[in-house]
């Protein structure tokens, strides 16, 4: 018996903050989630797999384009005419609401609002029982466990979970406890909502397939599917790489004798010598940025010499397999003399300016929208934005230290 795991497909995810990229390369990242999925429908059908499980979030919001509803049953379609099981459960993306009913083809198991066990036997008569559910709303926030059916007579018993472990006071999505899984005595627990591959226990399996392509820097390393197998009264899984972009993060030196053509040049060396299959999205990090000359600096912060490197990365990237996206100056660990503005003004004002509670209520109604909300919470954000500031700040000490020297001269 073998199956394929997989969830959090995302088709129609958006990729914002991208806009600079060539049309072409855009084109191929907006097309990576579909073409991930049609890479595991493809495996799926050469390994001659008895069923799949899709474990929520097929789509990125609950109004799904056209392209993605036809693109899916497209696929979908592919499984059942190579007599291919398939179950199906929505998550907090893709919820169905009572107005909405996505249309799937026959042969397709779609679990509902409640939790449903689906039975089915395969070519080798070993008998598998499926329990799951789909979300009917963005939010689920009781523990929905105690709903999945004591383990019956089946050679194995398999439960599909979109939800989070249980922490704190606020758990919205299908909360639980590994403890809880692990006491139903299943022999797979098959779980969507975090978006990296993980393993929450050996014995039983219960895993998270992960996102099965990463849709921002968040989300970095391989990315894909759970391939699970019997080996006589065991299941064992396989994780299998189906993204189409990966990101990734470039780490470079500069000193005082870097330009802006040394620093492309070094860019372009580094990613010529690691070029992989999978192309990427690299997040491009520079240290030693104290030494750099005022005017560089501030060329990397305001992003003029990004602009420059995409005039090259135009005629490169399709060697390289790679394009730098974004570049950030880490700030130095060195103390700062930040010119003309007391330093230990700036240590107070640091802590008491740079704060989420100050993020949010800079960013105004833009927290109404969870996802933004939920980035602008994140104590990453905060720390950047601290970051930035500390580069803007060295940027203009370096600049009025010039001017100082040009003026006693």
């Amino acid at each position: 018996m073998k199956f394929i795991h997989a969830a959090d497909l995302h088709l129609d995810s958006p990729f914002e903050g991208l806009q600079r990229l060539p049309k072409a390369l855009w084109q191929q990242i907006h097309e990576a989630p579909f073409n991930a999925t049609k890479q595991m429908v493809t495996d799926a059908i050469e390994q001659k797999v008895d069923f799949v499980l899709l474990v929520g979030d097929l789509f990125d919001r609950e109004t799904q384009s056209v392209q993605a509803q036809v693109f899916l049953n497209e696929q979908l379609q592919r499984l059942v005419d190579d007599g291919i099981g398939v179950f199906v459960s929505f998550g907090n993306h893709d919820y169905m609401t009572a107005e909405q009913h996505l249309a799937l083809q026959e042969g397709v198991n779609v679990f509902g609002s409640d939790v449903t066990t689906q039975t089915l036997t395969t070519a080798d008569h070993t008998r598998v029982a499926i329990s799951g559910f789909s979300y009917a709303d963005r939010w689920l926030e009781h523990d929905v466990v105690p709903q999945f059916p004591e383990r019956g007579d089946a050679d194995f018993q398999i439960g599909m979970l979109h939800g989070a472990v249980k922490q704190g006071e606020a758990n919205h999505y299908a909360p639980f406890t590994v403890s809880e899984l692990a006491s139903t005595n299943y022999d797979y627990w098959a779980l969507g909502h975090i978006h990296k591959p993980g393993v929450l226990s050996e014995q039983p399996l219960i895993v998270y397939s992960g996102t099965i392509q990463g849709r921002h820097k968040l989300e970095s390393g391989r990315h894909g599917y759970q391939v699970v197998s019997s080996q006589g009264k065991h299941l064992e899984r396989q994780f299998v790489p189906a993204d189409q972009v990966r990101w990734a993060t470039l780490s470079l030196a500069v000193d005082e004798t870097t330009t802006d053509a040394s620093l492309i040049e070094a860019v372009q060396a580094a990613l010529t010598n690691s070029v992989a299959d999978t192309f990427k999205l690299i997040d491009l990090s520079l240290t030693g940025i104290e030494k750099l000359s005022a005017s560089m600096l501030s060329r990397l912060n305001d992003g003029t010499w990004l602009e420059r490197l995409d005039q090259t990365q135009k005629k490169t990237y399709r060697q390289t397999r790679a394009w730098v996206y974004e570049v950030n100056v880490l700030p130095t660990n060195r103390p700062v003399q930040y010119a003309k503005l007391d330093a230990n003004y700036w240590q107070r004002a640091q802590k008491t300016v740079f704060t989420p509670d100050n993020v949010a209520l800079t960013a105004g109604k833009l927290m109404q929208y969870p996802f933004i909300a939920d980035h602008l919470r994140q104590p990453e954000t905060t720390a950047n934005l601290t970051d930035r500031a500390k580069n803007e700040l060295l940027a203009q000490s370096r600049l009025e230290e010039e001017n100082d020297a040009d003026h006693d001269d």
